[in-house]
Order: C-alpha cells, then sequence, then structure tokens
C-alpha cells in the first residue's frame, strides 16, 4: 500500500477515515457540541471538498466558492434517517474513488499527488473533530473500533 493510500484511510497517521461515521444514529449526527458544527455539517463539508478535488483529478472543471460558509450546511440534523445513511455512503464512495486515483498503475502526477495530499489532509483535520464530537457524545469507538494501534 503506497504512502497516499495509507494517508487516505488514516494508516499509521490518523483513524480510519472509513470508518469515523460507523454506529453513529441521525439523533448523534446532529448533536451540536460546544457550540462546533454537528457532525452532519462536518460530513457534508467533507463531501463537498472530496467531490470538488475529485472532479479536478479528473479534469473537469470547477469553480472554487467565493467563501467557505458556501461549504457548509445551515441544518445540523440530517433530515431523516436515508439521508444520513445516503451521505455517509456518498462520503465512503467518493473516498475509494480517490484510493483509485492513488492506486494508478502508471504512477499519479504530481498535479495530482499535490491534491490527493490535499484531501488527505482536508478528511484528517475534519475526521479529528469527528472523533472530539463522538468522545463528547460517548460514541467513540465506533462498533469495530477507532484506535489506530
Amino acid at each position: 500500500m503506497n504512502y497516499l493510500i495509507k494517508g487516505l484511510v488514516g494508516e499509521n497517521s490518523h483513524v480510519n477515515t472509513l470508518t469515523i461515521f460507523d454506529g453513529l444514529g441521525i439523533n448523534q449526527a446532529g448533536e451540536v457540541v460546544l457550540n462546533q458544527h454537528s457532525i452532519w455539517q462536518i460530513l457534508n463539508h467533507m463531501i463537498y471538498w472530496q467531490e470538488y478535488i475529485l472532479r479536478i483529478l479528473k479534469g473537469e472543471e470547477t469553480v472554487p466558492p467565493k467563501h467557505a460558509s458556501e461549504t457548509w450546511l445551515t441544518e445540523v440534523k440530517p433530515p431523516d434517517k436515508n439521508n444520513w445513511e445516503l451521505a455517509v455512503n456518498k462520503f465512503t464512495d467518493g473516498l475509494k474513488g480517490a484510493i483509485r486515483f492513488a492506486e494508478n498503475k502508471h504512477g499519479v502526477s504530481n498535479y495530482q499527488t499535490e491534491h490527493l495530499l490535499s484531501l488527505m489532509s482536508h478528511n484528517s483535520y475534519h475526521s479529528g473533530q469527528v472523533v472530539i464530537i463522538r468522545r463528547y457524545l460517548n460514541q467513540w469507538p465506533p462498533p469495530m473500533g477507532g484506535d489506530t494501534w
């Protein structure tokens, strides 16, 4: 496994990004802790930037947001269980798409590496926020475990 993939999923550096939302229900996802963003808002913010970076990697035209506030939902809670599950699946599917870019047998260009590293650090930062909120809510670790060792 190459360093890009390890960073994207959290091996040797942070929690497994593919599993940070495991075992959470819509009530916990919509909790606002210490006047910060809810997990629902963080998840959707992560999806926004992950999709943005994947479009760049695919060579699609992108228009950056004019302000960071455009990348955050104002709704703190998922509308229902189905929307929560769809968002979690969208995030994990997008992350798997990024991993496929990193697995390219012909190598990854410096341009692609730069964007994958950006996604890696962005997801790592917000994954840490999710863990802190989950700990505060006594919802950490997830059912399959959450510590890196």
